[in-house]
């Protein structure tokens, strides 16, 4: 993702609710959670950024989204 990619994308994290909690998207659109607050939601999704952020390819960080939320490092 370039660095203007990953600007928008961070200026822009869509928040939504569903009955099991919050959630956010990932850049390639991937829903990440569910969160107890739209507050927790928001902290990892800064924990996310931090992770692509240094991500340069696509596929690299698809992969890296899809490891945060394999990892339970999501959980809640």
């Amino acid at each position: 993702m370039s660095r203007d990619e990953f600007r928008d994308w961070f200026r822009s994290i869509d928040f939504f609710e569903r009955k099991d909690g919050w959630y956010f998207l990932s850049p390639h659109g991937l829903a990440v959670g569910p969160y107890g607050s739209e507050q927790k939601a928001g902290q990892q999704a800064a924990k996310l950024a931090r992770v692509l952020r240094p991500l340069s390819s696509p596929a690299a960080s698809r992969g890296a989204v899809i490891e945060f939320m394999l990892t339970g490092s999501h959980v809640g």
